[in-house]
Formats: structure tokens, sequence, C-alpha cells
């Protein structure tokens, strides 16, 4: 089966599904989770970089949640999930790269960590190219975008030819072939494309960087919890930042590790 990786980070849809289908559960406290020594994690079992049921390394998400159950005495478990059915029925403590939305939490009555990494949309350009240096730059050329998305019609709105794909593999496949000119894609796809396949190594722009909707901060969402274990995932989060677990787990995939501003 072919990885696939969305523009958003796939956990933030876990994170939809998970608290937008499933009914109601009771709070699983840092108390119980201590008691029976297990920390769940939900995660796509086919999703490099983010996880992987039958690689090694096994993603950063992985690897992130194995280290925050260390800081919490216990053994990280993961409930793969891959449809909706599974979703609804995952029994999985917390979900990683939830995107941070202060309005979403309380909609979605999903508790959120403090922020561990920024994120958003990054360009993706072919070595050889010059002349790009901004998004007006982009007028004339044809740009990857993920199909109806917010920079999708940004680019659009800007003159831009932005050509829609479904699946962000796929499209910087296509710029490395040179099919397309550039791509709007997540850095951290850019990062796993560049260590996977350096012979086909693409540059990385921060052309969006001062569009406030395509960039972002991710944490960790706790589907089921207290405010004990909020408070404890914060704490880990916070000796993983200082000590350089974090940034040292993203390397492992190529990917450059962007401190919470």
């Amino acid at each position: 089966m072919t990885e696939r990786n969305h523009l958003y980070p796939i956990a933030a849809a876990l994170a939809l599904l998970l608290v937008g289908l499933a009914p109601p559960a009771a709070a699983r406290p840092l108390e119980a989770i201590q008691a029976r020594g297990l920390l769940s994690l939900c995660a796509h079992p086919n999703a490099m970089p983010f996880a992987s049921k039958r690689h090694d390394p096994p993603g950063f998400q992985i690897e992130l949640g194995r280290a925050l159950a260390q800081q919490l005495g216990v053994e990280l478990t993961v409930d793969w999930v891959t449809s909706g059915y599974q979703y609804r029925r995952a029994d999985c403590d917390i979900i990683l790269d939830t995107i941070l939305d202060p309005e979403a939490q309380e909609e979605r009555n999903l508790r959120l960590s403090k922020a561990y990494h920024r994120s958003g949309v990054a360009l993706a350009l072919r070595r050889d190219t010059n002349g790009v240096t901004a998004i007006n730059d982009l007028v004339g050329r044809r740009v990857g975008v993920q199909s109806g998305s917010i920079v999708q019609m940004l680019l659009s709105q800007r003159g831009v030819s932005a050509i829609p794909f479904g699946f962000e593999d796929d499209m910087i496949e296509t710029l490395a072939k040179g099919e397309i000119d550039a791509a709007a894609i997540s850095p951290l796809t850019i990062g796993y494309f560049n260590q996977s396949q350096p012979d086909k190594a693409v540059r990385l722009l921060d052309a969006f960087a001062a569009e406030p909707e395509l960039n972002w901060h991710v944490g960790v969402g706790m589907r089921r919890s207290d405010r004990f274990l909020r408070r404890a995932i914060d704490k880990a989060l916070g000796k993983l930042l200082a000590d350089g677990s974090v940034r040292a787990i993203y390397a492992r995939y190529g990917i450059e590790h962007r401190p919470p501003e």
C-alpha cells in the first residue's frame, strides 16, 4: 500500500473523527493511566513519517509517544486506526500533532497540551528553480496544492495556476519529475522526502510565513483526561523540548523541529 500524507497533519484528522463521531466517553485520569501502566496513542499504521506499523524507525509520532509515556512512568500502546469505524471504537488516550485551536478545543471537548512544534504550509521547489522568493513570483507557474485547501483559494485569488492533488506524496513526486513548478506542502513531507530520496531532493521556501491561516502550532490532544494528565503531559513536553529530545526525534526523519513561539 502506498503511504499517503495529507496537507494537514493526519493526527488532526484523527482528532476530528474521534471527538466528532464517538459518543462522549468517561475521562481516563492520570491515576488510571498510571495504575494500568499504559498510555495509549491513536495512530495511522501506514503514514510515514508520522507513524507506521511496519517501519523501523516507526515514525516520529510513535517515538514521541514513547518518550511521553516514559516521562509518565508507563509504557506506550498504540491503537492503529484507518477508518471512521475504527476511530469511533478507538480506546486511546492521546492523539499527536493536534492543531491547537482554542475554539475547536471547546467545541470538540478535546483537552489540549502546550505546543511542541510549529507547522503549516511551505513551498517546495526543485533545486534548479530560480526567480521564486515570494508568492507573487508564482504567477505563470503551475503550483500543486491540496484540493479544496485554503492555500488553493489564496493562490487562485492571486492569479496563480493551482493544480489540485489529493495527497502530498503524489504532489512532491510530480514536482520532482518536473511536471509542476512548485508545491504548497507541509515542511514535514519535504524533510522526509529529501531524506528518503536524496537524488530527488527539493528546496523548501517559507513563502507563506506571513499568512496566519497557513501556519499553526500542534500539541497533544487528550481525548479522555483530567487536569492532572494535562499537567503531566505539559511537564513531560517541557522536559523533552528542553533537553533536545523532540528535536532529535524529528531529525531522525529529516525534519527540522520548529520550536513553538
